[in-house]
């Protein structure tokens, strides 16, 4: 009781997990006869031009990219680029995903994908961009851990500024809407998968019908608005949520990998090492090795 009372006041940070991929980071000086294929990839992408012209297309929309100018793109996007003009173009590329679901709203309802160099966006994050770029250049990332930091420090101070700015430009009412119920439908799945780990019990497929049941939309609706809310589909967003649990539970060394499997609710450790090598590449023996030699 004493202690109570001598404790006037108390601030805290609220709990936190979250991840986060970068994926092909790169910077590319070319020639005026250099092209890029039509394509996508489940990633979002931020792709900025340095020196020259860029002649970009996406989602059969074109747009002519000069130094500065940016796009940012989301997963799914069909895309492609060229050179425009007789000069050679330097570009730099960052492909990103993120599970944290406020922030994948705001990326996946960006009103626009093209930023000029004196956008507000284009401006906001520019410096964290070009610290990134520094690092590309450099190669220190891949040799010190330091260096490796300075990334990631990088990498947040870019994701901040464009929430930032995102949450300015994402005003429409009826998104809103939809984003709000598309956040319920996202933080029932993460309970669905907290529960699940307690029983031991999990089937994707009936939770996102059971989901769509208690939110009164038809499973197809829920599908449509949280695809487009979030960028992929709830049993997709399922899954995500199955690997980081999986993740965080393979790093407890007082656990077995069959106890594991059986706190997500597959029936062998057999079918739970199939799936966790299909998200990753690797066996959950092989993952649990890199924390615990």
């Amino acid at each position: 009781m004493e202690q109570k009372e001598r404790q006037k006041r108390e601030y805290m940070l609220p709990d936190m997990d979250s991840t986060f991929r970068v994926f092909g980071a790169h910077s590319r000086t070319v020639d005026p006869g250099w092209s890029y294929p039509l394509h996508k990839h489940p990633l979002f992408e931020i792709n900025l031009v340095l020196t020259g012209t860029q002649q970009f297309s996406v989602e059969r929309e074109s747009y002519t990219q000069q130094a500065g100018d940016l796009l940012l793109f989301r997963p799914g996007d069909l895309h492609e680029s060229r050179v425009s003009g007789e000069e050679d173009m330097t570009y730099y590329c960052l492909h990103f995903d993120v599970d944290e679901p406020s922030f994948r709203e705001l990326l996946c309802r960006s009103p626009r994908c093209f930023y000029p160099s004196d956008s507000e966006l284009a401006m906001a994050i520019r410096p964290a961009l070009d610290k990134l770029i520094g690092l590309t250049v450099s190669q220190e990332a891949v040799l010190r851990t330091e260096a490796r930091m300075h990334v990631l420090s990088a990498l947040f101070e870019l994701f901040a500024s464009l929430s930032g700015i995102l949450s300015k430009l994402n005003q429409d009412p009826a998104g809103l809407r939809n984003s709000e119920l598309a956040s319920r439908v996202a933080i029932m799945l993460e309970e669905a998968v907290e529960e699940a780990a307690a029983a031991g019990l999990m089937n994707d497929k009936d939770t996102v019908t059971s989901i769509a049941a208690a939110v009164g939309y038809s499973t197809s609706s829920v599908n449509r608005l949280f695809s487009r809310a979030f960028g992929v589909s709830p049993r997709q967003y399922l899954s995500t949520i199955m690997l980081k649990k999986a993740k965080l539970l393979l790093m407890d060394p007082e656990l077995t990998i069959e106890e594991i499997s059986s706190r997500l609710g597959y029936n062998n450790i057999a079918h739970f090492s199939r799936q966790f090598k299909r998200w990753t590449g690797e066996a959950p023996s092989r993952f649990r090795d890199r924390f615990h030699d």
